[in-house]
């Protein structure tokens, strides 16, 4: 009996003792989130450093008045995981690569960065036939007399908007993902490409194609530009061609331009 009662209170005791040591350990469930949670945080404190072109993960983003930045969100920031912010920091680095990439080429004129806060374009070639900026509050508001054309941009297919317009139209940029991430697309634009003989200016019609690239960080969001051609001709045939380049998982992203005068 006494044998007994004695492997009984061992049995008790080893349970008890596994139970405090699993209970003092920390767990990886317990301590990391899951990527797309802690990539909503980090894109939120996304800035671009204008100097260098490059985006990056500013951490003093809270202090700026214009930020829209809230304690409760830096509190947020300090709880994602190491892992997660690697990962979303290489997402970054790819964009970063292609900008540079995208800024030494002779074709594109202009690179969209677009922010949690904050759209900026920077504009290389000043004197492009086309050029776009962003359009400022109240430009939008009332509801656009006519659309021209809509162009939808995935990954691995290029798309085209033909239409003839005046010399300044508006289009309204839609990015739709699953979850937060970085993208970068370009938007190819040529005017008056229809015009005879065929070829590019000048030995024939119309201008060469310039290309815009846009890039950001985000999860659903809308964008409104407005483009403005370098032209006399009151009447302009625009010619678009866009293609995706990050993300290229199959149905990770839908990016639509619609095109309005």
């Amino acid at each position: 009996m006494k044998k007994l009662t004695y492997w009984v209170f061992m049995l008790f005791a080893c349970i008890a003792i596994t139970s405090c040591t699993d209970d003092d350990m920390p767990t990886d469930k317990a301590s990391v989130r899951d990527y797309q949670t802690d990539a909503e945080v980090l894109a939120k404190f996304v800035d671009v450093n204008k100097t260098l072109g490059e985006y990056y993960i500013n951490e003093n983003k809270k202090n700026s008045p214009m930020a829209y930045v809230t304690n409760k969100d830096w509190e947020e920031l300090m709880l994602v995981s190491p892992v997660n912010r690697t990962k979303f920091e290489n997402e970054l680095k790819a964009v970063n690569s292609a900008i540079e990439l995208a800024a030494k080429r002779n074709d594109v004129t202009q690179i969209v960065y677009n922010t949690y806060n904050e759209t900026w374009v920077r504009t290389i070639d000043h004197n492009a036939e086309v050029l776009l900026k962003e359009c400022i509050p109240g430009e939008t508001t009332r509801a656009a007399s006519r659309s021209f054309a809509r162009m939808q941009l995935q990954y691995g297919a290029l798309n085209e908007a033909t239409f003839h317009a005046g010399r300044q139209i508006k289009s309204k940029i839609s990015i739709d993902m699953f979850g937060s991430k970085a993208y970068s697309f370009e938007i190819l634009c040529q005017i008056d490409a229809s015009k005879t003989p065929n070829g590019s200016y000048p030995a024939g019609g119309g201008n060469n194609p310039k290309s815009i690239v846009m890039t950001g960080v985000g999860s659903m969001e809308t964008y409104d530009f407005t483009w403005n051609a370098n032209s006399s001709d009151a009447e302009i045939f625009w010619k678009f061609k866009g293609s995706l380049y990050t993300p290229q998982g199959l149905g990770e992203c839908l990016i639509t331009a619609e095109f309005t005068e």
